[in-house]
């Protein structure tokens, strides 16, 4: 598949062009191919933390309605459990009149 490449003209520091060209004396890899990953692997990290700020906020939306729904099965749990503790005490009293 052919791209359509548009060249552009950046200006940075002297430090960082020094270390992409020693990086990619190195590595055997053209500056712009370098480049090219480089802001790739850019673009795809803000994109990752928009989609995090996105779900911590509407985890934090959520909040309020989820604590409500814990607290209702919580609730829910507790009188479950009490219901089973007093069938078993009355078990426990009808076992021990056969006796």
């Amino acid at each position: 598949m052919l791209v359509e490449l548009k060249q552009l003209k950046i200006e940075l520091p002297q430090g960082l062009v020094e270390e992409i060209e020693s990086y990619c004396s190195e590595n055997n890899e053209q500056r712009n191919n370098f480049l090219l990953k480089a802001v790739e692997l850019y673009l795809r990290e803000l994109k990752k933390e928009e989609v995090r700020s996105l779900l911590k906020t509407g985890y934090q939306k959520m909040a309020g309605l989820n604590q409500k729904l814990a607290d209702e099965g919580l609730s829910s749990d507790c009188y479950s459990y009490l219901c089973y503790e007093q069938r078993l005490v009355e078990c426990e009293k009808i076992e021990s009149k056969k006796r």
